[in-house]
């Protein structure tokens, strides 16, 4: 087991292991229950619970995304690439909705405004930018970012890497992936990146 969080009458905990939250009733803490399952992430250190929303965020030693958010429904809903915070571990939410993650080699520790970003003066890493054909998009999309050598990760709405790509100004996705939300994480040789969430239909 790897993270824990209270809030209210619960506490939380993450199992490493099982890629799992569970939770108990305070005071008295006897069966666990399942909380939610984070699909596609393993390798977790630490989780922050927004039982608000039912929300949790989890840090990951994971190549590509450092914090994922998912919902009850077992479904990533959220967030943080590795760009932003490379080795996220330690976690925390505070009562004002700020997350605070500690970056393990940078020996850092971020304040994440969930609806602004990263906070201006901890080596966010500058914008990439990037131009969808189309959003929705029907069968194929096409990225232009003239002048720029990236790699593209995309994930499905589950968390799932279903494909990378390195490309040189244009990338055309075509793929038999079904219908609906795709995530498209795209940085240049540089580090500089971005992050697009298109719907296909």
């Amino acid at each position: 087991m790897t993270g824990l969080s209270a809030n209210g009458n619960y506490v939380f905990l993450g199992s490493r292991t099982q890629n799992r939250t569970y939770y108990y009733t305070l005071p008295g803490i006897t069966t666990r229950k399942e909380f939610t399952y984070f699909s596609g992430f393993n390798n977790t250190c630490d989780i922050a619970m927004n039982t608000a929303d039912s929300l949790v965020w989890v840090a990951s030693e994971n190549t590509s995304i450092a914090v994922k958010c998912y919902n009850t429904s077992n479904t990533m809903v959220d967030y943080i690439d590795i760009s932003m915070i490379p080795n996220a571990r330690g976690m925390a939410l505070d009562p004002n909705g700020y997350l605070w993650i500690s970056d393990i080699e940078a020996d850092k520790i971020y304040q994440v405004d969930l609806t602004e970003g990263i906070e201006e003066g901890n080596q966010g890493v500058q914008g990439l930018t990037v131009t969808p054909s189309a959003n929705p998009f029907s069968g194929t999309v096409t990225f232009q970012a003239p002048g720029v050598n990236a790699t593209v990760t995309v994930f499905d709405m589950y968390g799932r890497q279903i494909e990378n790509n390195s490309f040189q100004e244009s990338w055309t996705w075509n793929s038999s992936a079904p219908a609906g939300s795709y995530i498209f994480v795209i940085m240049d040789d540089q580090g500089k990146s971005t992050t697009l969430e298109l719907v296909k239909i």
